[in-house]
């Protein structure tokens, strides 16, 4: 739902909660599972925590970081898991490789989930950011494939500056850039479409 609050006045409508502090709005997305619409690009800030590392690839109005015991009922929403190490580091699997290794409740099967790839890009913070901005469908694709087929691993670890490409078997792709990394939280802006 979308909650506007000015001045301690509450207005509800459909979406997300948007509050208003005099300095500008800040948007709060919705806990619902809202799927990306096919052929829409989504450019977005988010940030994962222990207790939400599960990133799922939705619309922007929906909360992308999201617990580990929502799995089952996101289904093939739900994307790929992070893995905190340390503030130097973290790891991210891909949704079922997550699911195989036990990092998820022993009653979540992997064949709820699509699969998914994801891989390390040779492009710059920069070029990222050109990308984003610049909302190249085709260009977005041809680097995560490039990235997606090149590399074999299942997780891959990330640090700040790191720049990930992602797919799914579904037709998503996106790519994520980290900006901040803590024992316990991953900071990414990050885009992605629906194809």
């Amino acid at each position: 739902m979308i909650q506007t609050i000015e001045q301690g006045s509450a207005r509800r409508e459909s979406g997300h909660i948007n509050v208003r502090n005099g300095l500008g709005a800040k948007e709060v997305s919705s806990e619902l599972v809202i799927p990306a619409v096919r052929g829409k690009y989504y450019a977005y800030s988010s940030e994962f925590t222990e207790r939400r590392s599960l990133y799922a690839l939705m619309s922007c109005k929906a909360n992308k970081g999201r617990p580990i015991e929502a799995a089952g009922n996101l289904g093939s929403e739900v994307n790929f898991l992070f893995l905190f190490e340390n503030s130097k580091q973290a790891k991210i699997y891909p949704i079922q490789t997550a699911c195989a290794n036990g990092f998820l409740s022993n009653s979540v099967k992997s064949e709820l989930f699509d699969e998914s790839w994801i891989a390390p890009t040779k492009i710059t913070a920069d070029n990222f950011y050109d990308l984003r901005s610049q909302k190249d469908p085709v260009r977005l694709v041809d680097i995560c494939q490039a990235s997606c087929l090149e590399h074999n691993k299942s997780g891959i670890v990330v640090k700040p500056g790191t720049v990930v490409a992602m797919m799914t078997g579904a037709g998503k792709f996106g790519m994520f850039l980290v900006k901040k990394l803590t024992p316990a939280a991953i900071q990414i802006d990050a885009c992605h479409i629906l194809l």
